[in-house]
């Protein structure tokens, strides 16, 4: 057999003991999350506002882009909890 047959082998196992509702995640350590490519058409003048603050903190366009959004998101959720409360 294939070691690729043999891990799909261990995944079902993995399913069926968590189907039974065994403790499984010890087999899931976090490392790894689910990514989506996507394409995005920003106007000139932004990009390039980017690309300055990019140049200013020594960072890679996409890890800034990763990185406002997130702060972004945090920021809107925490925004959200404290009208709720």
């Amino acid at each position: 057999m294939s070691s690729k047959f043999t891990e799909i082998k261990d995944i079902e196992e993995i399913a069926q003991q968590a189907h039974l509702g065994a403790d499984v995640s010890e087999h899931f350590t976090g490392h790894l999350q689910a990514k989506q490519q996507i394409n995005i058409a920003l106007p000139l003048e932004l990009l390039q506002s980017i690309d300055a603050e990019c140049q200013r903190q020594n960072i890679n366009r996409q890890d800034w882009i990763k990185l406002v959004c997130a702060e972004k998101i945090r920021e809107v959720q925490a925004s959200r909890i404290s009208k709720a409360v």
